[in-house]
């Protein structure tokens, strides 16, 4: 077999000769590495320039998920009975009928669902520092007017919240193929849980900070800025997000090679480790026949998808379930249902770099820590909610303590199991691969809470078990599908092409390395 030796070329070399470059090349980053343990030992520290890329995407995501969010918190208060009694500000109380109100809810999904594969192609197109600019600043847009809007008509809302979901439907894609040049294998997991982190806190966030806002000053001894009601939110939201675009613009790049900022060790060190983990150079060309017959693409496709059904389950009937079932107040509902995001934020945080430690020392392969993280990630929230299927009003604080543990598990599943596998073995093409797996998941969004009304007609507590026994089947179905189907090395097809930059990488990194 002979491979092209560059673009636009007829010279070729024989299996033999890439066989030998190749090996020549991830022989010198062996020594590379041993020659420069500073280097290693900087970027592990928490002080490198990926890792405060990591915690800039840390913020985004918590920024998005809040507002997100708080569309659907400021809505039930905003429209429900008491508020509009008591408020002494009824200009931002908003009487729509209940059917409005399941559109608006609904509406951020539908363009959320739209754009991820067009967004995945898009940012091979513009790169991922202009494109998520792009989408932050619009989905910010969207944000600020809402509040504007609400005050025109119901459609208005909804257009921006189409709007919002569209421009958010981007992210993930986005940042999968941002960290696909920049995060070196070793470190995947832990830059990645920062990020992974961001949509619990920023439900806590909505739910405790948000609803300050919407207490539309019915006690003059809350703060000042809280007395202003829900659309100071919705204007601060959309502030931090145009604040953050700009500094994104002024600090990324799409590649290390073309940052101004980071420094020299830092930048060769992360090229070595990208020789070693595929020689070829990242290509805007999608195979998309062998990406769709792979392995590894079904095993995300499965996993993420019964996974998904399972938390969008969890987030929107559960709360349902402990108040028609377990009988729990509006107010009480409110802040337990915020406990299992502080619990899976945690757990988030802490296990993202577990992984890389136990990955780095060789206690395991890197696909056997993933399979184990998504495992205790999918088999516990499994066991939890068939538990909770069990119980009634009178042991509802055990339902709701099963609950928070069976949420703060998922967070292994988060930090190490298919969300940062998709990296593993797509490498740059794993924005195109979340975003289509991601679009189809997202029918969860819909399905989970239409096949519980239909399952729970009666509201019966057989009914519910039902219900919850089929939950609990899904996060096993992602476990066992994960187990069996994933894998933890580049793909052929994840390779460019097949052609041989190895030569040259070699020749770079030898260049530059030997000033240092």
């Amino acid at each position: 077999m002979c491979y092209k030796l560059r673009h636009g070329s007829d010279t070729f070399i024989s299996n033999r000769t890439y066989q030998k470059k190749k090996q020549e090349i991830l022989n010198y980053n062996d020594d590379y590495k041993q020659q420069n343990n500073s280097i290693e030992s900087f970027t592990c520290v928490f002080t490198s320039f990926t890792t405060c890329f990591s915690g800039i995407f840390g913020l985004l995501s918590l920024l998005c998920s809040t507002q997100r969010s708080f569309c659907r918190d400021y809505l039930y208060a905003s429209c429900h009975q008491h508020t509009a009694e008591k408020s002494r500000l009824p200009g931002q109380v908003l009487l729509w009928p209940k059917s409005t109100r399941g559109f608006l809810l609904g509406s951020f999904y539908w363009g959320y669902a739209l754009t991820q594969v067009a967004s995945s192609v898009a940012v091979n197109l513009l790169g991922p520092k202009r494109f998520l600019a792009v989408l932050i600043f619009a989905s910010s847009m969207a944000t600020i007017l809402l509040p504007v809007f609400s005050k025109l008509h119901p459609s208005l809302v909804i257009a921006l919240r189409i709007v919002a979901g569209a421009a958010q439907g981007g992210l993930w894609p986005t940042i999968f193929r941002f960290w696909s040049t920049w995060a070196p294998a070793s470190e995947r997991t832990t830059l990645l849980s920062f990020q992974s982190s961001g949509p619990s806190m920023g439900t806590i966030i909505s739910l405790i900070i948000g609803g300050l806002f919407c207490t539309f000053s019915l006690d003059d001894a809350i703060p000042f800025i809280f007395r202003h009601g829900w659309a100071y939110f919705f204007y601060l939201l959309g502030g931090l997000g145009i604040v953050w675009s700009v500094v994104w613009l002024i600090f990324a790049s799409d590649t290390p090679a073309t940052n101004r900022h980071i420094t020299l060790d830092e930048k060769e060190y992360i090229r070595a480790c990208k020789a070693e983990e595929k020689i070829q150079d990242a290509n805007t060309k999608i195979p998309w026949s062998a990406m769709l017959r792979s392995q590894g693409f079904w095993c995300i496709l499965i996993s993420m998808c019964f996974s998904d059904f399972g938390l969008y389950a969890v987030w929107t009937v559960v709360p349902e379930y402990m108040s028609e079932v377990l009988l729990f107040s509006i107010e009480a509902n409110g802040f337990l249902s915020a406990l299992p995001h502080m619990a899976s934020f945690l757990v988030v945080m802490l296990s993202g770099g577990l992984a890389d430690f136990i990955i780095g020392k060789n206690y395991v392969k890197r696909v056997n820590a993933r399979k184990l993280f998504h495992g205790i990630g999918t088999f516990a929230p499994a066991i939890c909610l068939l538990l909770i299927s069990f119980l009634d009003c009178q042991r509802r604080y055990l339902a709701v303590a099963l609950l928070i543990i069976g949420i703060a598990f998922n967070g292994f599943m988060m930090s190490g199991g298919y969300v940062v596998n998709v990296g593993d073995f797509s490498g740059v093409h794993s924005g195109v691969v979340f975003g289509i797996c991601n679009t189809i998941s997202s029918i969860g969004g819909f399905g989970a809470p239409y096949l519980t009304s239909i399952i729970t007609k009666h509201k019966s507590a057989l009914e519910w078990r039902v219900a919850f026994m089929l939950y609990a089947a899904s996060f096993l179905i992602s476990a066992i599908a994960f187990i069996f189907l994933a894998r933890g090395e580049t793909e052929p097809w994840a390779c460019d092409d097949e052609q041989d930059e190895a030569h040259e990488e070699l020749t770079e990194v030898k260049r530059k390395t030997s000033v240092i």
